[in-house]
Order: structure tokens, then sequence, then C-alpha cells
């Protein structure tokens, strides 16, 4: 990769990160100061909050190690193992439900026909992760989630901006054998194994 691609791939990596951690840890520091000030009595939502900021966190350290890597071209963990998109997604909805009831999106999940793929498991959970994070973030009423062979689909009920790390993540999967492929009203992932 030449300088000029570097610095702007590592431009786009750090914008990413730096804004979804800040929002997650500002996220985290209110609530925790609203504790420490006795300015609320709905301790079980306050403990959601900290609690789903906390993972998105972890998905974000994660997703950084893997980019800034991929970037600067250092290797990544790559070892094939079986990776279930279905169960992942799932995993993630229930994760990030405070956000969902939150934001009053509804998340309809179909699963038709999809087995476990193997590929490099760590790399398409990471980001898998950081893309439904990217979508339900971003979400302001509709998900409809469903898989169907060798592909997973996120359709939106709207149009939204595509982002730019959006470019990487596909160069990265790439790598890895999956196909992704975004427009401003879906995102599929494609996997070849």
């Amino acid at each position: 990769m030449d300088s000029e691609n570097l610095i702007h791939n590592l431009s786009i990596v750090r914008e990413y990160f730096s804004h979804n951690m800040r929002t997650s840890t500002a996220m985290v520091v209110a609530t925790v100061s609203i504790f420490k000030f006795g300015l609320s009595d709905d301790t079980d939502n306050m403990t959601d909050m900290i609690i789903e900021s906390s993972y998105f966190l972890d998905v974000y350290d994660k997703g950084m190690e893997v980019l800034f890597n991929y970037v600067l071209n250092k290797p990544i963990k790559n070892e094939k193992e079986k990776f279930d998109p279905v169960k992942i997604t799932g995993k993630v909805i229930e994760d990030l439900r405070c956000s969902i009831q939150e934001q009053n999106i509804k998340v309809s999940c179909i699963y038709d026909e999809m087995n476990p793929v193997k590929t490099n498991s760590y790399i398409a959970k990471t980001l898998l992760e950081l893309i439904l994070c990217e979508e339900i973030r971003k979400c302001s009423s509709e998900l409809s989630i469903h898989s169907r062979g060798d592909v997973l689909t996120i359709k939106k009920s709207y149009n939204t901006d595509i982002p730019d790390i959006y470019q990487i993540f596909k160069n990265i999967l790439a790598e890895v054998e999956i196909d992704f492929i975004y427009t401003s009203d879906s995102v599929s992932l494609r996997f070849k194994s």
C-alpha cells in the first residue's frame, strides 16, 4: 500500500473508532455520574445502559486490532474455523436489546437454510459485530435480517449514508473469502466456503 493510501485508510479507521469509542465512553461516564449523584431511581435501565456501552467498547476494541493490523499490513490471527453468522447475529441483537428498545427499532429476523461456514472466524465475527452495531446505531425504524444459503442480509426500511469504513471492511472480508456488498438500503455478506 502506498503512503497516500496508508494515510487515507489510517485516517478513516482512526476517525471511525475515535467517534464510536468516545460515544460509548461518554455514555458510561454520564450514567455513572447519574448514579453517583442519585439523579435517577431507574437503576435497572442505567445498569443496562452501562452494560451495553461496555459491550460496544469491547466490540470496538477487537475491531481496532483487526483494522489497524490490516491497514498497517501486520499479521491478523488467521485460523479457519467454523463460523455461524446466524448465531453471532442473534447474540448481537440480544446484547443490544436496550438500544433497540430505546430507539424503538423493529428488528425482524428470518433465518433460512444457513449453516456454519469455515473461514477466519476471528475476522468474520469481529467485522459482523461491527457491521451490526453500525446498522443498529444508525437505525431509526426497522431492520429486516434474513439468511438463505450462503448469504446474510440486513435490509433497512430507509436509506442511509454508507460509512467510509465499509470499503476497508470489504477489503478485509474479501481476503477471508467473504463478499461484503452494501448499498444505502441493504448490507449483505456472502460466505464462499
